[in-house]
């Protein structure tokens, strides 16, 4: 029978919690695929765009100039056609809202609305425009 001594029982903690990160990773990614797929589709759908990309959609602890994040989605919207920025991402926002599940739950989205020579970067964090 083998001894529990600190160092044994450490050393196992440490597994436990790698084991449980890598779980958690890979759990949230593979849930997190048919996410961000959803979110593109419904952009296309429902934004009157030349264009518009799916630039990143990451998952697993990230730090960056917004925080700290989980889910992470980055879109370029191209020469698209609106009255008002506001209220086309507060649409945006609804739709979303309504067409994915756990909406609310995606820690971060980046939105670049790119029209000519102009860009503007909109920022929604756990479903909240920033």
């Amino acid at each position: 029978m083998m001894k529990k001594t600190p160092k044994t029982i450490f050393i196992l903690f440490i597994f436990l919690t790698l084991g449980g990160l890598f779980g958690y990773t890979v759990s949230s990614s593979l849930h997190s695929i048919d996410k961000s797929k959803s979110i593109l589709k419904a952009l296309k759908e429902n934004c009157n765009c030349k264009e518009i990309n799916q630039v990143l959609y990451a998952t697993g602890i990230q730090y960056g100039k917004n925080g700290l994040s989980t889910e992470k989605g980055e879109y370029e919207l191209i020469d698209c056609e609106f009255s008002s920025l506001k209220k086309e991402v507060e649409r945006i926002q609804q739709i979303l809202n309504n067409k994915i599940d756990n909406f609310n739950q995606v820690d971060l989205l980046e939105f670049d609305f790119i029209n000519g020579k102009n860009s503007k970067t909109v920022i929604i964090k756990k479903g909240i425009i920033q």
